[in-house]
């Protein structure tokens, strides 16, 4: 589950996100609409930890994230995977390497993690990637590997910050049903911010950091 209470964002006076609180249980999907500059990559920061709220408190599996920024880093590691708009693969590794070295960084063994990437990969329709280089792939393809490294742990929340803004209809719709689905399927807390509507008419419930409540989608 997420959890966020009273989460604000304040950067020299100035208020970039309004208090907002709300809940994600798992298996459940919440889409946060708003328009650019409303709020919505600041409020995932703050549940991924990658910032740190002014005000307020987020939990993610029972785990206050919070505290320094390397326990928030493990905390994100174990418990939380991660999509950005942009895939952010490393040209160095292969695309199995790739979806992997979230596993290796938290602890399994290279085995056990390349093994949990090619599942992961097979999920998502790219296991026939897996020995390719990222510069070799179209972006609906770069961004279903993102999606495969951040469903490596089944059972995990998932927040996605725009994953679909950088593809075709086709891809974008493709990689949405991917992300939804994976939360019915695993059971897993997810949280997207979107400015595609079809996207968020997928989803269980509609945040709008204009109103700064939670709606049916």
């Amino acid at each position: 589950m997420i959890v966020v209470e009273g989460v604000t964002v304040e950067v020299d006076g100035q208020v970039i996100l309004r208090p907002v609180s709300f809940e994600v249980a798992d298996g459940a999907v919440l889409a946060v609409v708003g328009p650019s500059g409303s709020g919505k990559s600041t409020l995932l920061g703050c549940v991924s930890g990658l910032m740190v709220p002014s005000a307020g408190t987020v939990e993610v599996a029972g785990r206050a994230m919070g505290g320094g920024e390397a326990r928030r880093a493990r905390l994100r590691r174990e418990h939380l995977g991660v999509v950005f708009q942009d895939a952010d693969l490393l040209d160095e590794l292969d695309i199995v390497e790739n979806v992997a070295l979230p596993l290796i960084f938290a602890g399994r063994g290279r085995a056990e993690a390349m093994e949990l990437a090619v599942a992961a990969l097979a999920a998502v329709g790219c296991e026939s990637l897996a020995r390719a280089r990222p510069g070799t792939l179209s972006g609906g393809e770069a961004q279903r590997v993102a999606v495969a490294r951040a469903l490596t742990v089944p059972g995990r929340a998932i927040v996605a910050d725009e994953p679909t803004a950088a593809l075709d209809r086709r891809n974008a719709l493709a990689v949405g049903a991917l992300v939804v689905d994976n939360a019915r399927v695993q059971g897993s807390a997810t949280l997207i911010a979107t400015h595609d509507l079809e996207l968020a008419e997928m989803c269980d419930e509609v945040l709008d950091l204009r109103a700064v409540e939670v709606g049916a989608a």
